[in-house]
Order: structure tokens, then sequence, then C-alpha cells
């Protein structure tokens, strides 16, 4: 990590240079994830600099994904799966820093750009009430937090001085694949001054990379060989508690 913060400072002077051509300008350390078997997060760091006056908000969203919630009910003393919603194109990460006091605030621009999981839009399959979608929707966010792919509260936006900033993105292990943007906003007076984007790319590498391609490629055959696997292990275990257990 403090190599990643010295790679930052070697760009002060450029940034510095540029920021006074431009309202911001940024970068990152790497814009590739690699994930294996052994992968366990992983940390990135977002430098930049800003030549207006303006808050600084980052926003970093992971690929759209599918999101089925399911309700558990209480049935006769048992618990047992209830009613399920189906949000579909939700971010599956969501991240956000600010140099706001309440980056989250009802502004239309804030809004209009979700910045902030009280301002994310999520859209639903089926039939639900309204107080039922805020009820699942809910449910989604904390099982996502839970999970570290959404951000609990708002981070940091530590300034060097008065122009230079910086921030750590932390991806957990479980990140999926596909590509993360970065966004990078500039807003005074709820105006937007400037806005960047930068592309992470996230992607599965070794044995495990094939066995996934191979699932999405040819799914039906994943299916058999996987119900096939599994019966061989049963009747394996199977025989084995008989013959040296069971006795």
């Amino acid at each position: 990590m403090k190599k990643l913060i010295f790679l930052a400072f070697l760009f002060n002077i450029f940034l510095s240079i540029q920021a006074s051509a431009s309202p911001i300008i940024s970068g990152i350390s790497t814009n590739e994830i690699n994930i294996d078997t052994d992968f366990q997060g992983t940390k990135i760091l977002l430098f930049g600099a800003k030549g207006d006056a303006g808050n600084i908000v980052i926003a970093v969203r992971g690929p759209k994904k599918n999101f089925l919630v399911t309700q558990k009910e209480k049935l006769f003393g048992i618990w047992h799966n209830g009613k399920r919603l189906k949000f579909k194109d939700s971010y599956s990460y969501y991240s956000l820093f600010s140099t706001f006091n309440d980056s989250t605030s009802g502004t239309e621009l804030i809004e209009n750009l979700e910045l902030g999981k009280n301002n994310l839009k999520f859209i639903t399959s089926g039939n639900a009430t309204d107080d039922q979608r805020n009820e699942f929707q809910i449910q989604l966010i904390e099982k996502l937090e839970k999970n570290k792919l959404y951000a609990s509260g708002v981070g940091k936006v530590d300034f060097l001085d008065e122009t230079l900033f910086k921030v750590i993105l932390d991806f957990p292990k479980n990140i999926t694949r596909g590509v993360y943007t970065v966004e990078i906003y500039l807003i005074n007076d709820d105006n937007l001054i400037s806005y960047q984007s930068i592309p992470i790319y996230v992607t599965q590498v070794g044995f495990s990379a094939k066995i996934l391609d191979f699932a999405y490629q040819e799914s039906f055959l994943y299916g058999l060989l996987s119900v096939a696997i599994a019966l061989i292990f049963g009747w394996l275990a199977n025989y084995l508690f008989a013959r040296f257990i069971g006795k």
C-alpha cells in the first residue's frame, strides 16, 4: 500500500499542472483485478486533483445483475420461503465517497445521478405494493451490505492539500467478474462542474475460470455432470459407511 501511495505522489506535479486547465483530473493505481482460487479481495488507490471549487463525490458501481429476494414466513411454528420479488438490473457492487456533510441529501442532481443508496433506482418484476417493494428493497440492501458488496456508509475523501485528494477502493473477495465503473464528480451549488469515469476490469483466471466458462457455455451438460458427480459421491459415501462403519 505504501508503494501505491508513493506512485500517487509521483503524479502530484502532473496533476497540479493539469488541474489548472481542467476542473478535475484523476487516475487509479490499476484498472485490472484478476480473481483466482486464492483471491482474498484487493485495494486500489484512486488519486486526483481539482482545479475549481466544489465537493468531490466518488461512486463505484459494479456490473448489473438480477436478484431474487425471498421473505421468510412462519406457518404453524415452521419457517418457510414466502413471498418473492425479483429485482432487475441492479448494481452488484456499490460504494460512495464524498466531501459533502450529507452526500445523500435529496437534491435533484444527487437523485438523478443515483448518488447514495437511498437514490438508487431498483426495478422490480411481479405484483407488489409500494410498501412491499420498499420492504424487499431494504432486505436486499441489508444482504448486500452484510456480504460487503454495498458500503454501509459514505467513505471519506482524503485531501493531501487544497487540491490533491486520494481514496482507497476496497473490493471484497466475493465480487463478480465484469466491468466496474469509478465515477468522479465535482459538484458546486447543485451544479455538475466536471465528471470523469474510469473502468475497472474484473476477470477470473485459472482453473475456476475454465469451470465458470464451461458452466455458462454448456449449461445443460454442466448440470448433468453436477448431478452425476453428486450421485457418485452419494453412492461412495453410502458404500464406505456400510463397509466400514455399518458393521
